[in-house]
């Protein structure tokens, strides 16, 4: 049977997550390659928005169905191949906590996309958008408080989600953020990297693809 397709562009940090969970739970992916941006491109044609109801990367496909959101096509990747607990625990009073902080990774990743979203426009960072980010950081190092893990006793599907949110940051240093001004943060970050071989590859892909656009 045919892999999965994974509707990507390399350097969108949603599309990072899903081929970041999916290199952890070993699970091969078809990656389509696509820039929505491009004006050669119908993003209204019938088949475009069938994949792209959004017009948002990533989106899967498998077997007649199609998945826009990040968080949600790993969600489906590991209830899917994963057998066991890992990542995303069946428990339900344990998974709820993993929504949580899924949830709080949405609108924190939405305030850092408004800091690094100018920058490929040439255009200045709104200070009030900065503060944001820091606020996001500020909960954030509340959270991990006391904890190794953002929820439970081992690492999941949030701490995938959160770090690669945060990795985006590293586009903008100009913007002076720096999650590791914040202790529990400055701790728990070198945890989640260390945890598996794929988050050291992910980062070195990352940061050679920022590299590149700063050339440009």
């Amino acid at each position: 049977m045919a892999p999965p397709t994974l509707y990507d562009h390399p350097m969108s940090p949603p599309s990072r997550l899903v081929r970041l969970v999916a290199g952890i739970i070993g699970v091969d992916l078809k990656v389509f390659v696509v820039d929505i941006m491009d004006s050669e491109i119908d993003m209204k044609s019938s088949e475009m928005l069938k994949i792209f109801p959004q017009h948002t990367i990533p989106a899967l496909e498998y077997n007649g169905l199609y998945l826009a959101e990040s968080r949600a096509i790993a969600m489906y990747l590991i209830s899917k191949y994963v057998k066991d607990d890992s990542l995303y625990t069946k428990d339900v009073n344990k998974r709820i906590l993993v929504h949580q902080r899924l949830f709080f990774d949405q609108d924190l990743y939405n305030r850092i996309f408004s800091v690094f979203r100018p920058k490929f426009y040439g255009e200045q960072v709104d200070t009030g958008s900065i503060d944001k980010v820091n606020e996001g950081l500020e909960t954030l190092n509340r959270t991990l408080d006391g904890k190794q893990w953002l929820a439970g006793d081992k690492i999941t599907l949030a701490e995938c989600a959160v770090a690669n949110s945060l990795s985006a940051l590293e586009f903008v240093p100009e913007s002076g953020i720096d999650p590791t001004k914040q202790p529990n943060i400055k701790e728990w970050l070198p945890r989640v990297e260390s945890s598996h071989p794929k988050y050291g590859e992910s980062l070195k892909e990352l940061r050679e693809g920022f590299k590149k656009m700063a050339q440009k």
